[in-house]
């Protein structure tokens, strides 16, 4: 059985050889992505008669080689914890929230919701980001996260084509597949201050995409984001 998996290997070895080897190398270089430019805060709202409502806001977050990238990361989860708490646990206001932090060369952050009640929704929504941008989160509580962060992260890089996604984000985003392996180490860097900070520096200037009845939103809630 070892032989003739040897002997497999061996032959996709080749195969590999054969179909790569004759390829001309490219002349690719890496260039850090622009930062995006400022457009301010944006509305679309499309009319629809559904038994809930949708609400979508991104902004803006910094570059994958940023120091700020991982504290961001924390910080949307961290919100994503506080408005499951808020919002579906103790108001029952919605089944479907969180704050999501899109992994990509250049980052976004934003907050979503489905909903009966978007305006009460909204409010909390803003009190949680004014909380997190005002307050400094608990030592012990962030280090449990930034712990159960690293366990996610072996636990979705226990295969080869796992991993090799892995190395190929990290070449991507930030030039350079060896950085792939600071992840633990600079989610480690990430304090309480670092988590207020870019609260404040990044969560603003949301631009919202809302589905639903556009009679039940009230627009003034969102331009507090």
């Amino acid at each position: 059985m070892i032989r003739n998996r040897v002997g497999l290997i061996d032959h996709v070895t080749k195969l590999v050889q054969q179909w790569f080897g004759s390829a001309q190398r490219g002349n690719y270089t890496w260039r850090a992505p622009n930062q995006p430019p400022k457009l301010g805060k944006a509305l679309v709202v499309r009319e629809a008669t559904l038994p809930t409502n949708y609400v979508v806001g991104y902004y803006a977050g910094p570059t994958a080689r940023d120091p700020d990238y991982q504290a961001l990361r924390i910080a949307n989860a961290v919100l994503s914890g506080r408005f499951f708490t808020e919002i579906r646990s103790r108001r029952n206001l919605s089944y479907d929230v969180e704050a999501p932090f899109v992994e990509r060369a250049v980052s976004n952050g934003g907050v979503y919701v489905t909903t009966v009640d978007p305006n009460t929704t909204l409010q909390v929504m803003h009190t949680e980001i004014v909380r997190i941008q005002t307050e400094l989160i608990d030592p012990q509580g962030l280090e449990r996260l930034i712990q159960q962060f690293i366990t996610d992260f072996f636990l979705k890089n226990e295969t080869n084509g796992d991993q090799a996604t892995f190395l190929a984000r990290a070449q991507i985003y930030q030039g350079d597949y060896r950085l792939a392996g600071h992840f633990v180490d600079d989610l480690k860097k990430v304090t309480p201050d670092d988590v207020r900070r870019v609260a404040v520096k990044y969560m603003h200037d949301f631009r919202f995409v809302y589905i639903g009845k556009s009679a039940s939103l009230n627009r003034a809630i969102l331009d507090l984001f």
